[in-house]
């Protein structure tokens, strides 16, 4: 026990500090993921030089988001060489919007391996992909790689009930059917329909880390290109059919997968429909300006104490605190998250004490008093904090717990009095029989 004591206390400050780089690693909110989400430079590759016309709105949309925290947007042609995400093997930027359905190359390399790349390799990136009945292999290959699976062969969502009457087209669809939640979509998004035309998508359920922001009714279908009769794979019909989907992935970079270019034109942000509000939600959900947390200070320390030990003995009684902060893209500066189902386990192997915040009055969530178990061992306090849409929270320390040293254990414990009593019992006994021995005849 004393060497692997000793041990964890030669280590104790390298584990730290690698527990910390390891949270920095996965937290969106942290550090890195913070300072990217104040300032991002945003490559846009638009299809052709009309879409600048059709999409202006949204393009607009883009710059004012970005330039409210200090970001910059560069939208290009997808023909343009200069189009690329990197230079002199640097990424050059922080966030990619994909409005080029028919892209299979950027930069001069695959399309979905360089955005692959690019959203593994970083901190909290964004990605917003766009598709359509056009749309190329490598597009359809990059959403498959986040999570989403475009409707094969390519061809429109149809409903003969939620569609645009005046219209008369049965692939223009009105939809109401939001994803249930005020963490990406506002109450003001919800108010009216989303104008929708173009390809679905299926999000397995059993994803843990993709979401639809909005679906079809039970009565939406997608129909295969030039057919006229629906095939026996209801896989993309009925409310499986996703029409925008979400991803979060584990290094908390942010994707959003539309197969619609309608839905963020200039000719669908008018009319009374949500696409400008809806198109500005979840493009500031993907971008980082909104559900951005990052979290600091783990601290672990006995009651009444104000510093931190590199050991603690069993049954200690400790105070554990952590500081959680939300972006307020609106004020630009980090607030104190608020939430009431954040919980910190002492785990070894497995749990052995699981409990929740308290939050005060400064925001600081806290367990005032938590007793250590009866188990000496290497433990590690865990936070993991995984809600829908905000960011993954996950902060590990390790704090080694020893057993009582011979002269920390109390002078006399309850349950030895048995044997205190069988000894002076058998001391009384021998004292009597020698009086006996001595003074009988």
């Amino acid at each position: 026990v004393a060497a692997v004591v000793a041990a964890a206390m030669a280590s104790r400050r390298g584990m730290r500090v690698a527990a910390v780089v390891a949270a920095l690693a996965v937290l969106a909110g942290a550090g890195a993921a913070g300072e990217a989400a104040q300032a991002r430079q945003t490559l846009v590759v638009v299809e052709s030089e009309n879409v600048r016309k059709t999409h202006s709105q949204y393009l607009a949309k883009l710059g004012e988001l970005a330039s409210k925290s200090g970001g910059a947007v560069d939208v290009k042609v997808a023909s343009d060489p200069t189009a690329n995400l990197k230079e002199l093997e640097e990424w050059s930027y922080d966030s990619l919007v994909l409005l080029a359905p028919t892209l299979t190359a950027l930069g001069g390399d695959s399309l979905a391996e360089t955005v692959t790349s690019f959203v593994d390799e970083g901190v909290a990136r964004s990605v917003i992909l766009v598709g359509s009945t056009e749309m190329s292999s490598e597009v359809r290959s990059l959403a498959a790689e986040c999570g989403v699976a475009f409707t094969t062969p390519n061809g429109n969502v149809q409903d003969h009930f939620h569609y645009q009457q005046k219209s008369g087209d049965q692939t223009l669809l009105e939809s109401s059917n939001y994803m249930q939640g005020n963490v990406v979509l506002s109450e003001s998004a919800k108010k009216a329909p989303l104008l929708w035309r173009g390809v679905g998508q299926y999000v397995d359920p059993n994803n843990e880390l993709a979401f639809s922001a909005i679906r079809g009714y039970s009565t939406s279908y997608s129909l295969p290109a030039g057919s006229s009769a629906l095939t026996k794979d209801l896989k993309y019909s009925g409310e499986a059919t996703s029409l925008v989907s979400l991803v979060q992935t584990r290094n908390n970079a942010r994707v959003m997968v539309s197969g619609s270019m309608d839905m963020f034109s200039d000719a669908f942000f008018s009319g009374g429909s949500s696409n400008a509000r809806f198109c500005e939600d979840v493009t500031s959900w993907v971008m980082g300006y909104k559900a951005l947390l990052r979290a600091e200070g783990l601290k672990h320390r006995l009651v009444g104490a104000t510093e931190s030990q590199d050991v603690y003995r069993i049954k200690d009684e400790l105070t554990v605190s952590l500081v959680v902060q939300q972006w307020d893209a609106v004020l630009q500066k980090w607030l104190p998250f608020k939430a009431n189902d954040m919980q910190v386990e002492l785990t070894m192997l497995d749990p052995h004490l699981r409990t929740t915040f308290q939050q005060n009055k400064e925001g600081v969530f806290e367990v005032p008093r938590m007793m250590l178990p009866d188990v000496y061992g290497i433990f590690k306090f865990v936070v993991d904090y995984n809600r829908l849409g905000y960011s993954h929270i996950h902060l590990e320390e390790q704090v080694p717990i020893r057993p009582f040293r011979h002269d920390e254990y109390e002078r006399f414990i309850v349950a030895a009095y048995p044997y205190y009593s069988g000894i002076l019992s058998v001391m009384a006994g021998f004292f009597v029989f020698g009086l006996s021995v001595l003074y009988t005849k």
